[in-house]
């Protein structure tokens, strides 16, 4: 096996991402752009506050057991995804607007549920 370069160079704030990533013997091209992978990274920073935010509450389930506060909020937003999803609304454009942009609670779930699909 040939010796491999080191990493690229660190750069604050990189603007695009090389051509090519090696993995394993092949070179793939990227799926996603910076942009993208910039607006993911925001999302699971969003998830992991909200996170934060239920287990720390003083009150309720949270009170008295922290991790249990969250199996009941997730599965409380598993049923509000699945009520988002079973709605009745006619969109105005083909994409989704700040108007009919579900809560984070359900973005989470969905989310969830993109990576379980397409890792299928």
């Amino acid at each position: 096996m040939e010796p491999t370069e080191g990493p690229p160079p660190y750069s604050q704030y990189p603007t695009e991402l090389p051509e090519t990533f090696p993995i394993g013997r092949n070179n793939v091209h990227p799926l996603v752009n910076v942009t993208e992978l910039q607006a993911h990274l925001r999302l699971l920073g969003a998830i992991y506050k909200l996170k934060q935010d239920v287990q720390a509450q003083n009150d309720g389930v949270a009170a008295t057991d922290s991790e249990l506060a969250w199996v009941v909020y997730v599965n409380r937003a598993v049923r509000r995804f699945y009520k988002w999803t079973s709605s009745s609304w006619v969109p105005v454009s083909p994409r989704l607007s700040e108007e009919i942009m579900p809560p984070l609670d359900v973005i989470m779930v969905w989310h969830s549920y993109l990576l379980v699909s397409n890792s299928k």
